[in-house]
Formats: structure tokens, sequence, C-alpha cells
């Protein structure tokens, strides 16, 4: 799996989750077993944040988390269906709006295109000579 992912989820399941047997079949779960709320993370996080003393500038939320991990796998090359299944997404249009390439990647993106399309007309004109 992706940067390791599957060693934290097999330590999950191995480790964690067996501690809770009489809960609902959940990947993950509160302290008590149950089903996780959709605003514990969110807000545990942004209290974790505001202990650490991180300016309100420099704060995220598990949402951003999800953009950064679309637009880090499209810059490294994973196909956007591939990338539209890992987010659980309907439809690739919805994935297409989670990506932001950063200007770098586009501009490199551009240039490396320029370079073959100049390669291949150097090319074409080398053969006909």
């Amino acid at each position: 799996m992706l940067d390791g992912l599957d060693l934290v989820l097999r330590w999950f399941l191995d480790d964690v989750r067996g501690k809770f047997p009489d809960s609902p079949v959940l990947l993950f779960t509160d302290e008590s077993g149950g089903s996780l709320h959709r605003g514990t993370i969110r807000n545990r996080l942004r209290y974790l944040m505001e202990l650490e003393g991180r300016p309100a500038t420099d704060r995220f939320s598990p949402h951003a988390l999800r953009r950064a991990c679309a637009t880090h796998n499209y810059e490294r090359g994973v196909d956007l269906v591939a990338i539209q299944q890992l987010l659980g997404h309907w439809t690739v249009s919805s994935t297409m709006r989670y990506v932001r390439p950063s200007a770098t990647f586009i501009e490199d993106a551009y240039r490396r295109a320029v370079t073959n399309t100049l390669g291949e007309l150097t090319a074409e004109g080398d053969s006909t000579a």
C-alpha cells in the first residue's frame, strides 16, 4: 500500500481492533468501540494544533489531508481513476476538484511537453535530410 500504510493498518487490525470484540464491524471506532463520529477527528486535530500553539494560518483539517493525498499521488504519476478509487469518489470529476498541483509541477510539465515536441520536430527534420 501507499507509503507503508499497510504496516499501520496491520498493526491496527492485529493489536488494537481486537480490544473491541463486541463492537460492530468497523475499521476505526471510538473509545467505547462504537462508530466514530465524523467530527471527532476534525475536533481532536483542531484541539491538538491549538495545544501545540500553531498559528491559525498554519492549521489544517482532515479534509485538507485528503486534498494533499490526492495532489501528492497525482504529482507522483498515479492515475486519476486510481486516486478516485482511493478517495471513494463516484466520479473522476469529483477527484479532479481535489487535485491542486503546485505551480512548479505545472511549469515542469509544460517544459517537458515543449522539450519533447521540439525533440520530435528536430528528429523529423533530421530524417528528411
